[in-house]
């Protein structure tokens, strides 16, 4: 009896042994985890502003169309489709220097994710945005510092989508029928191309290439009409030729020279006398 008691004892001994050395060592991850958690938080502070965020070790492949916001020498980057420094991950919050909350969102790899939310300084709302792998994606409402709505509408993949609402300018714009519309002027439609088809089918009996009779007979009345023009031409030179002579003896000069006649006549005339 007092064996069975023994090993009994024995047993849970050992059996609690290893429950001590099992908290032990999460207790050890546990505090290398926030260790961790603590060396990768950061805390910075401009002229405006003061921002508590998480930085990660991990590197994923940047992706094209996507915001990453990545952090290095004490500043907070952000870029398209890249990133050149330590991305931020987790909860992010801003606050102005009065320490009114500024902006809070979260970040996942360095894109935000979930609802992000900005105040103005006197504590209003003055954005909601819903982001999806560092893309907008989802109902964004923006307003004035008064709180009253200036716009609302969605973001599909980073582009307003559907009906948007101008509170303040009373104008309300369907994004998803102005894109239909570019789209139809880019390029027409089945029954646009069809039509076309046969509109040039029927245009094409009408600029079909003469043939070789009408060519030749077409060639003789170029020549007819050459021949013309060329005779007329001539006989206005002619025409001109002759005014242009009479004018001339109308217009001689006493000092212009006599001809044969007029010398021979004027020699008779010398001798009468």
């Amino acid at each position: 009896m007092k064996i069975l008691i023994a090993i009994v004892v024995g047993k849970y001994f050992k059996g609690m042994q290893k429950i001590i050395y099992i908290s032990i060592v999460f207790i050890c991850l546990m505090s290398c985890k926030t260790s961790q958690e603590l060396f990768n938080k950061k805390n910075i502070s401009t002229t405006e502003y003061k921002e508590s965020f998480h930085i990660t070790d991990n590197e994923p492949k940047p992706k094209l169309g996507v915001k990453y916001y990545w952090f290095k020498s004490k500043k907070i980057q952000a870029t398209q489709s890249d990133y050149a420094g330590e991305l931020l991950d987790g909860i992010y919050t801003k606050y102005y220097y009065s320490n009114e909350l500024a902006e809070k969102g979260i970040f996942n790899k360095g894109k935000k994710i979930g609802i992000w939310k900005s105040w103005y300084k006197n504590g209003q709302l003055a954005t909601t945005e819903n982001w999806s792998s560092g893309v907008l994606n989802g109902k964004c409402v923006f307003y004035d510092s008064i709180g009253n709505v200036i716009s609302k509408g969605r973001y599909t993949s980073g582009k307003r989508s559907g009906k948007w609402i101008f509170v303040q300018k009373g104008d309300t714009i369907n994004y998803s029928k102005k894109i239909r519309k570019e789209k139809d002027t880019l390029r027409p439609g089945f029954f646009g191309r069809l039509f076309k088809k046969k509109a040039k089918d029927s245009l094409a009996p009408q600029q079909k290439k003469p043939s070789f009779f009408k060519k030749l007979f077409s060639k003789k009345d170029k020549n007819k009409a050459t021949s013309k023009k060329t005779k007329n031409n001539k006989t206005k030179v002619k025409r001109n030729t002759k005014k242009g002579v009479k004018k001339a003896k109308q217009n001689k000069t006493p000092n212009d020279k006599p001809n044969f006649f007029q010398r021979l006549f004027g020699k008779k005339e010398k001798d009468n006398t």
